[in-house]
């Protein structure tokens, strides 16, 4: 019986011939097919099955479909009767999915595929059509083109809808708009609302090569006003020059608003500037011309490769491989002297080794004590940088985190500049580097942010400038969100000062578990200054979620064929279900008996 439920499947929507009432099957290495009711084996005649059809007694009562009250039917097929299935008194039991219960099942289905990203041809594979009908035999699971066509547009719709009702319910929100363009994509930006939830909201397109500042503003104010210009407090972009002309444009139609840059964006300029030093260069051209002489020798690979496994039994090495740089932002850099460092020993062995013969200026490279120096010192300032722009990237980073960055970033990279091969000159242009950077990423709110953040209530990393600056933030936005501004500043006075509420030694405690926006709201309510404090320290610090967003672009469009308006459509679903918690009162109740003992 188990043989034959292995080619056994489920009956298949209507469609014309007999061919739909059969499973094809192998038997003996010769092609035949099983009746899908009574499980004879016939061979592949179509007459002999239609006559076969005629006489089978399971298919006459099969074929007598019912009809529901509501007037869908439903279709019943035979299932193998085991000991695990409840018996219907004879070899066989019946299944039936009415109308109503298959696009039902269509849609759930379709909705775990979006928010998994899995592929749309999921449901073509022969072993998911076996899981489905073991789960539910007479349920047929919906084409690709289903799932790319109607089921799509009915969840992007639901989705969208969520999407727009979530922004409605929100006290604070961001907008976060991003460009991009690859090979396939020119002059494209992502919008993002953040509630504070980064919620995917439009893509636009243009045919010029990048858009304009006045387009990207006139967007951006368009999304605001969509939204609720009231509700809106921040927009952060990326570091474009379109879009730093656009943000001023930002700020000028809505006072209230700051417009800042993405943080991972202003840290990655620093990262470039030292890359083009030209000390930096020149180490990193050496490191790669070793690279690719050692990787291009048969000879020499095979003995790196060799010794680095004599090595890692001797605990003396890693068993590094190693690296040519493969990416364009600086990380392959990285990657390149890290490798180089990792194999240190081995190279410098294979370089004196008589048995192999290395070129002079390699081997003179490999022995020169300056070039590993060099190497360690460049590789320990772009790994300390690179650090801070992951730690910047993640979603768990705050506004007020930026200014703690900085700081510390001030000071870590002043000693890793002592230890560098850089000269008095080189080092001088990292550090200008870096007061531009920290230019263009601290502004007015983000001393706000630090000043009203409970884990750095007391610290004093502050300016007087920025302490201004972050009084004359809170009191904008008091006024505009219709505070009394005394009540605020004394409010925040007595924050300040641990006075008041703020009092006991249990409240600053409890931050260190929550979020610096869910402490004011939580247990801080009460506050004149909490609804200014909430506001602002659910403000992003960087556009990365566009960032992630663009790799979804990227992944869709390369699964498949879809036009631009699917590939958004997918995109969107897929981007937002994961952020969209389900409701308790999504599933609709069930209306008919069947469906309940189902």
């Amino acid at each position: 019986m188990q043989d034959r439920y292995r080619h056994f499947r489920t009956m298949p929507r209507m469609q014309s011939g007999v061919w739909k009432h059969f499973t094809p099957a192998i038997r003996d290495g010769r092609e035949t097919s099983m009746c899908n009711y009574c499980s004879k084996i016939y061979t592949k005649n179509a007459t002999k099955m239609q006559m076969h059809l005629d006489k089978c007694k399971e298919y006459s009562v099969v074929s007598q479909q019912s009809t529901g009250a509501d007037g869908s039917s439903s279709a019943s097929i035979p299932v193998p009767s085991f000991s695990f299935l409840p018996s219907a008194g004879g070899q066989f039991l019946f299944d039936s999915v009415d109308q109503h219960s298959q696009a039902y099942a269509d849609e759930y289905l379709a909705r775990a595929v979006y928010a998994t990203s899995s592929p749309l041809n999921l449901t073509d594979n022969i072993y998911w059509k076996r899981f489905f009908s073991v789960l539910r035999p007479a349920y047929c699971p919906p084409t690709r083109e289903a799932l790319s066509s109607h089921l799509l547009d009915g969840e992007y719709d639901r989705v969208q809808s969520q999407v727009h009702e979530a922004i409605g319910k929100a006290d604070c929100v961001t907008v976060i708009c991003s460009g991009w363009s690859n090979v396939k994509e020119t002059g494209t930006v992502l919008y993002i609302v953040a509630t504070p939830v980064p919620l995917f909201y439009k893509r636009t397109k243009t045919k010029e090569q990048v858009h304009t500042s006045t387009v990207v503003a006139e967007e951006l104010k368009g999304i605001i006003n969509e939204v609720g210009s009231q509700k809106v407090f921040a927009v952060v972009t990326d570091d474009a020059p379109e879009m730093t002309a656009a943000r001023v444009q930002v700020e000028e139609a809505f006072p209230h608003i700051s417009a800042i840059g993405c943080t991972a964006c202003g840290v990655q300029r620093l990262f470039d500037d030292i890359m083009t030093l030209p000390s930096v260069k020149t180490l990193c051209a050496r490191a790669e011309q070793v690279v690719r002489y050692v990787r291009g020798q048969k000879t020499l690979a095979e003995a790196f490769r060799r010794w680095q496994t004599t090595n890692i039994r001797d605990h003396t090495s890693k068993g590094a491989t190693l690296d040519l740089p493969s990416s364009s932002d600086g990380t392959g850099a990285v990657n390149l002297l890290s490798s180089l460092l990792e194999g240190q020993s081995s190279l410098q062995e294979m370089a004196v080794s008589p048995a192999l013969d290395v070129e002079a200026s390699v081997g003179a490279t490999l022995q020169d004590a300056a070039f590993w120096k060099g190497l360690s010192s460049s590789r320990n300032l772009l790994h300390l940088i690179g650090n801070y722009i992951d730690y910047m990237k993640r979603e768990e980073s705050v506004l007020s985190g930026v200014v703690v960055m900085f700081s510390q970033l001030r000071y870590l990279l002043g000693a890793a500049l002592s230890e560098s091969v850089l000269q008095g000159a080189e080092q001088k242009a990292v550090m200008a580097s870096l007061d531009r950077c920290q230019e263009f990423c601290v502004k007015p709110i983000h001393a706000a942010a630090y000043m009203l953040d409970p884990k750095h209530a007391g610290q004093q990393t502050l300016s007087g400038e920025q302490i201004n600056s972050a009084y004359y933030v809170i009191s904008n936005l008091s006024h505009h969100l219709n505070l009394d501004e005394g009540k605020v500043l004394g409010s925040l006075a007595r924050f300040s000062a641990k006075q008041g509420l703020w009092k006991g030694a249990g409240i600053w405690s409890s931050c260190q578990h929550v979020s610096p926006s869910t402490w004011w709201k939580g247990l801080c309510s009460s506050e004149p200054l909490s609804a200014v404090a909430v506001a602002i320290l659910q403000i992003p610090p960087t556009a990365s979620a566009c960032e992630r967003l663009c790799s979804h672009f990227s992944n869709t469009e390369e699964r498949g064929a879809f036009s631009a308006e699917r590939v958004q459509k997918l995109v969107t679903v897929q981007a937002n279900l994961n952020f969209l918690e389900p409701s308790n009162f999504e599933y609709a109740p069930l209306d008919s008996e069947d469906e309940k003992n189902v």
